[in-house]
């Protein structure tokens, strides 16, 4: 997909996941071994009151979650694979409630904005909102991504 082929707001699904005891601890004591994450008996003496996810678990969910759907997209013939993505970075991220277990988050991403990139004009900047609901809607966790697409060649 080239900048000029991304669609502006239209909401995608990415998929789902449910957040156990078991994988929430098992990515705490891997990435972010703060008690709460990791123990449940300490957890429930926390600020928490109960064992919750790291915020990178959900992150790393989001970006599971893209990718596989990016990858779907390609194996149905709807998306050609290009290594023409960078990310200069997100902005807003934000983690606006606990993850606890039993806990299914839904992802979606939305791309809102195309601009130009001054200092690489071969690319186009892509913004997208993301987020993660749960079951009744309440949001958990958002973002805005932002990547930089290469432009279509110039073949005149």
């Amino acid at each position: 997909m080239w900048f000029e082929d991304v669609p502006l707001n239209q909401k995608v699904t990415l998929g789902s996941y449910t957040f156990t005891q078991e994988n929430i601890i098992a990515f705490g004591k891997r990435y972010d071994p703060q008690p709460f994450h990791v123990d449940v008996e300490t957890a429930k003496h926390s600020i928490y009151g109960g064992l919750i996810a790291s915020g990178w678990h959900t992150a790393a969910v989001w970006m599971k979650l893209m990718l596989a759907h990016r990858s779907a997209r390609i194996a149905a013939g709807q998306e050609k694979t290009q290594d023409n993505y960078v990310s200069p970075g997100v902005r807003e991220l934000r983690w606006l409630k606990p993850v606890r277990p039993g806990t299914t988050l839904t992802y979606t991403n939305e791309s809102v904005t195309k601009r130009e990139w001054k200092t690489r004009p071969e690319f186009g900047l892509v913004e997208g909102i993301n987020e993660a609901r749960d079951e009744a809607g309440e949001l958990y966790y958002s973002f805005i991504n932002r990547v930089l697409i290469a432009k279509k060649p110039n073949l005149t």
